[in-house]
């Protein structure tokens, strides 16, 4: 490190920490993640560093690469009444594609957040959505 004038290099410490804040470091608040949510799916959000479904959503706002292009791959034994896929959104209802593997034909259904699991025939799966608080639309009214 270069030397500092006025001797500040006395008061701040010849050694860099280097430490640079993270997103992650900088939370006030942990994660939410429902009661309901599959140990799967918490299992695989902690192997990637995701502390919450705001995470997931903020993901999907950032458009970032690879988030929009893979989908969302639901975890091991997901799909069943017992445990369905859950979507994440902010909104009421959510809009949901699937893409079919024989046809390549693209298939949409909506979601709503009433707390209810669809089943959607063609994938024989169920769906559920995982309602995300937005606590800054909550704190305007």
């Amino acid at each position: 490190m270069a030397n500092l004038p006025f001797g500040l290099d006395k008061v701040l410490g010849t050694e860099s920490d280097n430490l640079i804040p993270t997103d992650r470091m900088r939370k006030s608040k942990p994660g939410y993640i429902p009661e309901f949510a599959p140990d799967d799916l918490k299992k695989e959000m902690e192997e990637l560093g995701i502390d919450g479904v705001e995470e997931l959503d903020e993901l999907e706002e950032k458009n970032m690469e690879g988030y929009n292009n893979l989908g969302l791959v639901p975890p091991e034994g997901a799909g069943s009444f017992s445990s369905p896929i859950l979507i994440p959104s902010r909104m009421d209802s959510r809009v949901v594609g699937y893409n079919d593997p024989t046809t390549h034909a693209l298939f949409w259904f909506t979601l709503h957040n009433d707390d209810n699991a669809y089943y959607i025939k063609d994938l024989g799966l169920f769906f559920k959505m995982l309602h995300i608080p937005d606590e800054e639309a909550a704190a305007a009214h």
